[in-house]
């Protein structure tokens, strides 16, 4: 059985304040007396389930088309529930508190709840949301060379508040390829409905998380899909 964990993009989608909105352009469409139905569509790469590579925050980090197709692949995923409130953030002590189950994963999954809300107040899913305190951030890339991604059901690691004005510090910790952190980086999923993971237990067997890929860019909508 396959289950989607991806949600579905349309033009009302929630996104981060400041990202422009989606617009589906029929260049072509059957009811204004066309041949067929045709579309283009702008798409923002960070709203909806993305991923995001090393070259959104590090202009030297590998861009999405350079990241290697099994990094996207997932055979040991684990899921981690934190329930978080409004503006509250994933602590280090949390993380460390689970440091078995996380070393042996390839990809983490963290459920805040927060997502919950995604249909039912859009508006205050993207209004400070839970997001990654930066020293948890720097603990998952250091301590787990097993770990390839961390997914959250949140829109963004850095929070829509505080985020730009501190720098993006979570996404720099695991982004960013400087002389304080040499090791590899880690891939980040967001507004990931990891809902629908709680609900399977531990009968996923592999993750897909395929994203589409833009030449020289930094990010790519993803169709993520669990095997059970």
């Amino acid at each position: 059985m396959l289950v989607e964990l991806s949600y579905i993009i349309d033009e009302d989608v929630p996104k981060w304040p400041t990202n422009p909105e989606e617009k589906y352009d029929y260049n072509q469409a059957v009811r204004f007396g066309d041949a067929c139905n045709a579309s283009s569509v702008y798409h923002h790469l960070h709203t909806g389930t993305h991923v995001d590579a090393p070259f959104h925050f590090d202009a030297a980090g590998k861009t999405i088309d350079q990241i290697p197709v099994e990094d996207f692949y997932y055979t040991a995923p684990f899921v981690l529930e934190l329930k978080k409130s409004r503006g509250e953030r994933i602590e280090l002590e949390e993380l460390q508190a689970h440091e078995k189950e996380i070393a042996g994963c390839d990809i983490l999954f963290v459920y805040t709840g927060y997502s919950d809300l995604r249909e039912s107040s859009p508006e205050e899913f993207v209004s400070d949301f839970p997001s990654v305190a930066p020293d948890a951030a720097r603990y998952l890339r250091s301590h787990f060379p097993g770990l390839k991604a961390v997914a959250l059901d949140s829109i963004s690691f850095d929070s829509a508040e505080t985020g730009a004005a501190e720098g993006f510090p979570s996404h720099h910790a695991l982004l960013e390829t400087n002389e304080e952190q040499r090791e590899r980086t880690l891939l980040l999923y967001e507004d990931v409905n990891i809902k629908k993971l709680m609900e399977l237990d531990d009968k996923v067997r592999a993750v897909c998380a395929f994203p589409v890929r833009f030449a020289g860019l930094e990010a790519g909508p993803v169709n993520m899909v669990a095997i059970v």
